[in-house]
Order: C-alpha cells, then sequence, then structure tokens
C-alpha cells in the first residue's frame, strides 16, 4: 500500500500563459486551450498529493473512472466502508477540486434525490491528452524531492493495481462453488473464461535486449492510437461507464530480481 505521508510531494507547475491558458499541441498539429482559474491550477499541479491524502481516495477514484457517476451508497458497498466516511472523503475531495456533484434526476417519491459523483471533468480532459511528466530538475536540492514523489507515485500506481486484481478473487471463488453442479459451471466459464468480452486475460512477453527498442517503438505506436480512440470514448456522453481495464507495464525484471537476491543477501 502506499505511504500515507505524502507532504514532501512536490507540485508540477503547467506553462501558462498570461491569461492563465493552458495550451496543449497533439501530435496532428491540433491545438486545444483550457481558460483555467487559480483553484483549478492549483488541483491540476498538486492532484497527486490530493489524491494521495489517504488511500481510500484512490479506491473512489478508481470506482469513478469505472462507472463515471455514483453516489455514496454505491461507492459505500463497493469499499465496504460506511457511508458517513465515504461522505466526508468525497466532500473534500470536491472541495480539493478532484471531483464534482450534482443533485439525481431521479425522483423517488418520499425519498431525497441523492447526489452524483463525478471526477472534475476539466482535470480529466487535461490529463487525457497531457499526462504532467516532468523531467528531474537540474537544482540538485529539488532531486531528493522529485525521486520522492517518484516512489510514492510508483507505490500508489501499485496499489491501485492491486486493488483491482483482487476483483478476481470473487470471480474464481464463485466459480469454483458451481463445481457441485457441471450445467451451472459449464455456463459460468462460458461466460467468463472462455474468450468473450468478459474474459479476463494476462499476456507476458519477455524481452532480450537486443529487441526491445523494436518492441517498444510498437508500443508506442499503439499507445498513440490507443489515446486516439480513447479521447473520442471520453468525449462520448453514451459511453462514460467502463466495462474494462487495460493495464500494461514494462518491468526491468533481470534488474529487478538481481536488486532482489542482493537485498536477500543482505538480510542474512
Amino acid at each position: 500500500m502506499p505511504k500515507k505521508d505524502y507532504r514532501l510531494s512536490s507540485s508540477d507547475k503547467l506553462d501558462l500563459d498570461e491569461k492563465k491558458q493552458y495550451t496543449i499541441t497533439l501530435s496532428n498539429g491540433e491545438v486545444i486551450k483550457f481558460d483555467l482559474n487559480e483553484k483549478e491550477i492549483e488541483t491540476i499541479e498538486n492532484y497527486f498529493s490530493l489524491l494521495a491524502k489517504h488511500n481510500l481516495r484512490f479506491d473512489i477514484w478508481n470506482i469513478l473512472q469505472i462507472y463515471d457517476e455514483v453516489n455514496v451508497t454505491q461507492i459505500s458497498n463497493m469499499v465496504k466502508q460506511s457511508k458517513s466516511t465515504v461522505a466526508r472523503h468525497l466532500q473534500l475531495m470536491e472541495l480539493d477540486g478532484l471531483v464534482t456533484s450534482r443533485v439525481s434526476d431521479k425522483k423517488i417519491k418520499g425519498k431525497i434525490p441523492p447526489k452524483i459523483f463525478t471526477i472534475n471533468r476539466k482535470l480529466l480532459q487535461i490529463f487525457q491528452y497531457s499526462p504532467i511528466n516532468k523531467p528531474p530538475p537540474k537544482d540538485l536540492n529539488k532531486l531528493i524531492e522529485y525521486y520522492e514523489k517518484a516512489i510514492q507515485e510508483d507505490r500508489a500506481g501499485i496499489y491501485r493495481f492491486k486493488q483491482l486484481l483482487n476483483l478476481l478473487e470473487p470471480l474464481l471463488e464463485s466459480f469454483e462453488e458451481k463445481f457441485g453442479n457441471i450445467e451451472k459451471a459449464k455456463r459460468m466459464y462460458e461466460k467468463f473464461f472462455n474468450y468473450t468480452k468478459l474474459t479476463p486475460w494476462f499476456v507476458f512477453f519477455y524481452l532480450n535486449e537486443k529487441y526491445y527498442d523494436d518492441f517498444m517503438k510498437l508500443q508506442k505506436k499503439f499507445i498513440q492510437d490507443a489515446l486516439k480512440l480513447l479521447a473520442i470514448q471520453n468525449n462520448d456522453p453514451e459511453a462514460r461507464k467502463k466495462s474494462h481495464s487495460f493495464i500494461a507495464s514494462i518491468l526491468p525484471v533481470k534488474a529487478l530480481v538481481d536488486i532482489y537476491q542482493q537485498r536477500l543477501k543482505m538480510k542474512k
């Protein structure tokens, strides 16, 4: 789990013009301008530190990425926390500018319509086109702060990844429980495990240094094409609820194993 103390996380300053506009130039030459107020600038520059105030914020962020719009009760059921706890975190996240809320359009007789929460649209759109990823500072005094933030972001990424993978365990347990009725087990297998849209799948590639650069060129082109498609999706009001998560990573496994073995020796 990511560390709770993120006070040392540095902010990434946006390059703004005199009108406080943030400009993004896409690879196809298209220029997108965002008008930002002081609060929005502060939120975007410090969004990781704001998210990292509590692990529950990462869980809420994951849920909002998947379901787009949810209420307190729905989030509470998914994170197994009380509604008061979830409501408090959502309220603070809204004050920080990470999420926005509105009253549900659905009217239920005798009940107050619940608040619906979503990720701040402007924040999401800017990250969609321009993930802030600054190079290491030249000032040596600021390097430790930069490195600490890099570690914290990776730990947070690992935490979010683990949380999503943990969702697979109930599926596997449910499948095992069906073994007493072979017809039910067969139906579940065909639905969730037999190469359908509901099938979780994993692919592992192990690369030699000789072919690494060529492989990464293919990955870069794939990511560029995928980002174009995701930009269309994220601006489609009928496609806001997400049904799948594609998670990819490049791990330097030889170096990781070598470091792991070295640390084992040090502990002996």
